[in-house]
């Protein structure tokens, strides 16, 4: 059976797309690092726990991890992804529902990515997939 929920980018306009370049902290100086992202045409340089990331627009993703590469930067993932241009706060049953909706989804063969739009509490996320 075949079928889609909607026409091959339907809803394309409610995200940038972008790409995402995770970096050990441990693997360079961050002064570094953000002056390779920028001067390869990253966005900007987000610190996380462990890592360090770069969000970029996608036309500049692989230029983007073609010169951290070239410096000699571990980039254990990079990915393309898709960020909302605005979220959607979901509570009660219809955050469960959407919850339940993105696990099916993900869990299809023929699903490639899964992208969302929608803000659910975290500790909300945590009951329901505990």
């Amino acid at each position: 059976m075949a079928g889609n929920m909607a026409e091959a980018g339907a809803v394309s306009w409610m995200f940038h797309k972008k790409g995402d370049i995770i970096i050990p902290k441990t693997a360079a100086k961050e002064d570094d690092l953000m002056n390779i992202v920028l001067e390869a045409g990253g966005r900007r340089l987000e610190r996380r726990w462990r890592e360090l990331g770069d969000l970029t627009d996608a036309s500049a993703f692989e230029t983007v991890l073609e010169a951290v590469k070239k410096a000699g930067i571990d980039a254990r993932i990079f990915r393309r992804g898709h960020d909302p241009q605005n979220y959607i706060k979901l509570e009660g049953q219809a955050a469960n529902t959407m919850i339940r909706l993105m696990e099916a989804l993900e869990d299809q063969d023929d699903v490639q990515n899964v992208h969302s739009n929608f803000d659910i509490d975290q500790k909300l996320l945590e009951e329901v997939a505990g």
